[in-house]
C-alpha cells in the first residue's frame, strides 16, 4: 500500500500536512516575487524517446507548461546548468562503446534544444556531468567505470575527450564497493582542485584542475563503508555537505582551506537503512539542507544549517513518491521539484518559510522514469 501522505514521525515533532518538523523558532525574510522560470530534466529512456524535456514554470503558484523535448540519446539521465553561451550538456548513461557525453544547443525564444556534438566518455556509465564554459571544459564521473573524463568543451557545442582519470582500490562492501564507482565532480571552493565523490572506495577524489594530475595526496577519507555519493557547497565556500548513499549520513565537511577539508560533523539522513541516499542541496537562503533518500521510507531529510557553525540539526522528513532520485529547489526557495523515478512524475512540494518544511502541493509533472531537474532560467 502506498504512504506517501503519511508522516514519519520525529521526536516532539508537529503533525503538518504530510511532513515533520520540530523547530519554528526562525523566521525566513521570505520569498522573491519573481516569476517564470524554465527547467529541465533527464530521465531513463529508450533512444527514440524523448528523454530530455523542457518545460516553464511558474515560482509563484507552481504553474508549469511542456514546451519541447529531445529524442536521440539514450539514457539521458544527468544534466548540467546551462552555461553562457546556451549549451546544456546531458550524459548517455550506458555501458562500454554507449557511453557519451552530449552538448545541446538551447533556444531561449524558442524553448527548444538540439544536439550540438558529442564524444565518448571512455568509462561505463556515466552518471554526472559538470561544465566549465569559462575554461572551456566538461567533466563526467563514471559509475562503473570507476573514472573521471576531462573534455574540452568550446563555446559552440564540439566536445573532444582530453583525459580518463582511472582509479584504483575498493570498499568493505563487497557488493557495491567491490571497486571504485565515481558518482559525481565538484570544484573545490577556491577552484584549484576537482572533487570526485568515489562511491566505491569512501573518499573524495582530489584532482589538480591546473593540469588535471592525480597522486591520491590529498584524497579526503570519509568513513568505511559510507559511500559519498553529491555534495553541495554553502555559499562563500566555508563549508561541504556530503550525502553518503550506503550509510545515509550528511557529512559536513569544513572547506575553508579552500582545496583541502576536513569532517566536522556527521548527522544520519536515512533512518530506515535504505542504503539509497541520493541528492543534497541547500536551499537559496543557506538556512536549511535537504538529502532525498530511496529503497526504504522515500523521500526528503530535512536539516537546519546554523550559519555561525555551518553544522546541521535534522528537523524533519518528508515522505515523497517512489525513488526520489535528483531534486531542485526553485531560486525564491518557495518550491522543490523532486523526480520521482518510478513514479513516472516530477513531485511539487512547497516550502514552509519559517521551518523549511516541504509540503505536497498534489500537482505532478508527468515524466517517464525522471531522474535529474535542471533549472535553466
Amino acid at each position: 500500500m502506498k504512504k506517501r501522505n503519511q508522516i514519519v514521525l520525529l521526536s516532539l515533532s508537529l503533525l503538518f500536512m504530510g511532513c515533520t518538523s520540530v523547530n519554528k523558532k526562525e523566521k525566513s525574510a521570505g520569498f522573491s516575487d519573481s516569476d517564470s522560470l524554465v527547467f529541465i530534466s533527464g530521465s531513463y529512456s529508450a533512444e527514440n524517446e524523448e528523454g530530455i524535456k523542457v518545460f516553464s514554470f511558474s515560482q509563484k503558484d507552481a504553474g508549469y507548461s511542456y514546451k519541447s523535448g529531445v529524442k536521440g540519446i539514450a539514457n539521458p539521465s544527468f544534466l548540467s546548468e546551462l552555461t553562457a553561451r546556451n549549451i546544456i550538456y546531458s550524459v548517455s548513461e550506458g555501458g562500454g562503446d554507449s557511453s557519451f557525453l552530449y552538448s545541446l544547443k538551447y533556444s531561449p525564444d524558442s524553448m527548444r534544444l538540439e544536439v550540438a556534438g558529442r564524444d565518448m566518455t571512455g568509462g561505463a556509465s556515466p552518471c554526472f556531468v559538470m561544465a566549465d564554459w569559462s575554461r572551456g571544459k566538461a567533466f563526467t564521473a563514471n559509475y562503473s567505470g570507476g573514472s573521471l573524463t576531462v573534455f574540452d568543451a568550446d563555446g559552440g557545442g564540439n566536445v573532444a575527450r582530453r583525459k580518463v582519470l582511472n582509479f584504483r582500490g575498493r570498499g568493505v562492501n563487497p557488493s557495491r564497493q567491490e571497486k571504485p564507482h565515481v558518482h559525481s565532480v565538484y570544484y573545490s571552493p577556491d577552484s584549484s582542485r576537482i572533487w570526485a565523490c568515489d562511491l566505491g572506495t569512501d573518499r573524495i577524489r582530489v584532482i589538480r584542475a591546473d593540469d588535471f594530475t592525480y597522486t591520491g595526496e590529498e584524497d579526503i577519507v570519509l568513513p568505511d563503508g559510507s559511500g559519498p555519493r553529491h555534495m553541495c557547497f554553502h555559499s562563500g565556500g566555508k563549508y561541504a555537505y556530503v550525502i553518503t548513499e550506503l550509510s545515509g549520513d550528511v557529512v559536513v565537511l569544513d572547506t575553508e582551506d579552500g582545496g583541502t577539508a576536513e569532517i566536522i560533523q556527521t548527522v544520519k539522513a536515512d533512518t530506515a537503512g535504505g542504503e539509497g541516499s541520493a541528492d543534497i542541496h541547500l536551499s537559496p537562503d543557506g538556512r536549511f539542507l535537504y538529502a532525498s533518500c530511496r529503497l526504504k521510507g522515500d523521500g526528503l531529510a530535512v536539516f537546519r544549517v546554523s550559519a555561525e557553525t555551518g553544522k546541521i540539526e535534522r528537523t524533519g522528513y518528508c515522505l515523497t513518491g517512489k525513488h526520489p532520485r535528483n531534486f531542485a529547489i526553485t531560486p525564491n526557495g518557495r518550491y522543490i521539484l523532486v523526480a520521482c523515478r518510478d513514479e513516472d512524475a516530477i513531485e511539487i512540494y512547497e516550502v514552509d518559510k519559517d521551518t523549511g518544511m516541504p509540503v505536497d502541493t498534489g500537482k505532478r509533472i508527468p515524466v517517464k522514469a525522471p531522474v535529474c531537474v535542471r533549472w535553466i532560467k
